[in-house]
């Protein structure tokens, strides 16, 4: 990866099916619930593969295009038509593992920003925001899950 990109990676246990966790945490009509950086979510296609707009927090909107869609072990996906003033790309690759009767659900997420000093100045603090806001999701969509499980 170039100098300008940063990648995360985090994971979380959720006493949940590896079918279950798929199903919630891909159903983009509800990522607005349990992700605070996406404001908009729209479903372009299915078939061959499937794309999803998404308008997120920082004025900044993009296409995800799914490289992997294995449900219920799997996804990896590539941005395109960027729209932002700090990012250019990026991509990323869920997995979901069975593990001790739940699910070990880890998100390894990159970002590829613009070449700027600017942005190499707050490299840092970008990626601890990202890491941040990336776990806090996944923390919330583990308890929605678990709720609506135990319900």
């Amino acid at each position: 990866m170039s100098r300008n990109s940063i990648t995360i990676t985090h994971s979380v246990f959720i006493n949940a099916s590896p079918d279950q966790v798929w199903d919630f945490t891909q159903d983009y009509s509800k990522r607005a619930s349990w992700d605070d950086t996406v404001l908009e979510a729209k479903v372009l296609q299915t078939v061959p593969h499937r794309e999803v707009w998404l308008k997120l927090k920082g004025n900044s909107e993009m296409t995800f295009v799914y490289k992997l869609d294995d449900r219920p072990n799997k996804t990896s996906l590539v941005a395109k038509d960027v729209k932002s003033s700090f990012i250019i790309g990026g991509g990323g690759f869920w997995k979901y593992e069975s593990k001790n009767g739940g699910t070990l659900w880890t998100q390894t997420n990159t970002l590829v920003l613009k070449p700027s000093f600017g942005i190499k100045l707050f490299l840092f603090l970008i990626r601890f925001t990202m890491s941040k806001q990336m776990k806090t999701a996944m923390i919330r969509a583990k308890g929605l899950m678990e709720k609506i499980i135990e319900s």
